[in-house]
């Protein structure tokens, strides 16, 4: 069903001292017309996700990460690459489902603070993040914010390439409206938000919480407010300026 959609699906593979299932790849006889290539890593480390498909896909196509406890619609992917093609974003900018925000003024991370005060979101998380190959080797050739990204930071992969988007190319991101789909999990706020902003282009399933399957733990907010305090401090006030230029308009 993902045929003309998706031209190949790179799984990551994140856990060295467990080998891959034996189901994991569809077996002789079963169609399957999407290509399936593993990337096997050996260290657990969120940036994997980037430096897989700058290896193994082309230079300059559109990259989607989906985290692994998630489902997607084929209708939902096309309606990403739309808005990724659109005038708004010219194969530029970076496309996600979450709103989140930045604060510009006391650079801190919030998941609703652009619903509260009616700004729009200016952050995308790695939950379902699309952006160009392009994007994504740029950013990892800066080693200081790759570095940053790897444990014990490993909650900032997602915040520093979005912030570098932003940054490198004064483009902010795109968000596009889905539905999700959790039954013991009610309708969180951002998608409340986007409720207002048009129809739904599609449907993501298997959601098992609002920022990722463990936000909660270690001290999340707290490492998600570090991350975006050190990356205000690497890009100077270019990005600050970005920021509230944006949020003023």
């Amino acid at each position: 069903k993902m045929t003309g959609v998706v031209e190949k699906i790179i799984f990551v593979w994140n856990n060295p001292a467990v080998d891959l299932p034996e189901d994991f790849v569809p077996p002789q006889g079963v169609e399957n017309t999407v290509p399936i290539r593993v990337s096997r890593r050996y260290r657990n480390w969120m940036t994997n996700r980037f430096d897989a498909p700058s290896r193994m896909a082309r230079r300059f196509g559109p990259i989607l990460m989906v985290d692994d406890n998630l489902f997607v619609t084929a209708g939902l992917i096309s309606g990403m690459l739309d808005y990724w093609k659109s005038k708004a974003c010219r194969k530029r900018c970076a496309v996600g489902l979450d709103p989140r925000y930045v604060n510009p003024y006391t650079q801190k991370y919030e998941l609703y603070r652009s619903i509260k005060l009616g700004s729009d979101p200016n952050v995308v998380i790695s939950k379902t993040f699309l952006t160009s190959n392009k994007n994504i080797r740029r950013f990892m050739d800066h080693w200081i914010l790759v570095k940053r990204s790897r444990p014990p930071r490993n909650t900032c992969e997602d915040i520093s390439l979005s912030l570098f988007i932003t940054r490198k190319l004064r483009i902010m991101p795109v968000f596009v409206k889905t539905e999700d789909y959790n039954p013991d999990v009610e309708v969180s706020s951002q998608q409340k938000f986007l409720s207002e902003k048009g129809e739904f282009i599609g449907s993501r399933f298997g959601i098992s919480d609002y920022d990722g399957r463990d936000w909660v733990k270690g001290n999340w907010s707290r490492r998600r407010h570090i991350c975006v305090a050190y990356n205000f401090a690497y890009h100077g006030r270019v990005l600050r300026n970005i920021l509230v230029s944006y949020a003023r308009n």
